[in-house]
């Protein structure tokens, strides 16, 4: 009998911005798979990790939980399944059957799953563009804000309090105390301001941000706002994941900065309401099927593992 210690991978593809057909030059080639670990990531008492990642650019999913993060809608995920065949750099007859599968993923979920990522785009655009236009100039100090540098009040009781007063039930306080528990407040959410502010700009990509002080915004961000929220009503609408964009050329003039913040910003939010409308409107289930899900994944499962005692 073959030892048993590496994982079957049943499926692997190209993703990301070649999968997209909006690579530049230098841009990295991504690669997701899928795999079956060996019997004692399943029968032992330790178990398996949930991906393997053999390089930043190469992530390899367990199959339950890709199958968790599909059923999920999970945008970065759920692409996977939909890539062109020729981005296909391995692929099994367990493969096959999950690709032959995957129209059981699309769901109403997809409205909050690539909506919401791309409402993550949207936020991280105005505020790295807040931080470009009105950079914080220092750390927050505690005296600026009129508290003692010693906390007045340990940090588990300041904790349990603000959760009693968002329940609604917190006891009666004093006014003193509700003024120090404001001050606290707004000094941690300026400190987080102030780390978040130095550790964008310690480790923001050169490229990227010759592209935000030449375009005052992300560029590279608004394309995959974009492209994600059309993505949405696409699937919503027609029942389709196209993976590889019919429309290449504006979402790369939205890369190089052809369109303006403001503009950008009204498409936007002019595109969550389209999503929603499209989910009012769309013949998806609202849900996935997680018995036939699950029922899938143990079937894989079992006969990868029986192949593999055979050997």
């Amino acid at each position: 009998m073959a030892q048993d210690h590496e994982p079957t991978v049943l499926y692997e593809t190209v993703h990301g911005s070649r999968a997209y057909g909006l690579a530049q030059e230098g841009s990295d080639t991504d690669l997701k798979g899928v795999v079956v670990g060996p019997a004692r990531w399943y029968y032992g008492f330790r178990g398996g990790p949930e991906q393997v990642e053999l390089s930043p650019d190469h992530v390899r999913y367990e199959l339950r939980k890709l199958l968790t993060l599909v059923a999920k809608a999970n945008p970065t995920v759920l692409e996977v399944l939909f890539t062109e065949p020729e981005d296909h750099r391995v692929m099994t007859p367990w493969g096959e059957r999950l690709l032959a599968e995957r129209e059981r993923f699309l769901t109403k979920r997809v409205a909050g799953s690539f909506g919401g990522y791309a409402m993550q785009q949207l936020r991280r655009i105005e505020t790295h563009r807040r931080w470009l236009l009105h950079p914080p100039k220092e750390a927050p100090t505690r005296d600026a804000f009129g508290l003692p540098e010693r906390k007045p009040i340990p940090r588990d009781q300041l904790g349990a309090v603000e959760t009693l007063i968002e329940r609604g039930d917190a006891p009666a306080l004093s006014e003193s105390f509700l003024e120090v528990l404001a001050r606290e407040k707004r000094y941690r959410s300026a400190k987080k301001e102030w780390d978040q502010y130095c550790h964008w700009k310690k480790s923001r990509n050169p490229a990227r941000a010759a592209l935000e002080a030449e375009h005052g915004y992300d560029t590279k961000h608004a394309m995959h706002l974009t492209r994600l929220q059309r993505m949405a009503v696409e699937i919503l609408e027609t029942g389709e994941v196209i993976v590889r964009r019919p429309d290449r050329d504006s979402l790369l003039a939205i890369r190089r900065g052809e369109l303006s913040y403001e503009a950008l910003i009204e498409r936007a939010r002019a595109n969550v309401a389209r999503i929603r409308d499209a989910a009012e409107r769309s013949t998806l289930p609202d849900e996935p099927d997680e018995d036939a899900i699950e029922s899938l994944g143990i079937t894989i499962v079992e006969e990868v593992l029986t192949a593999r005692r055979a050997r």
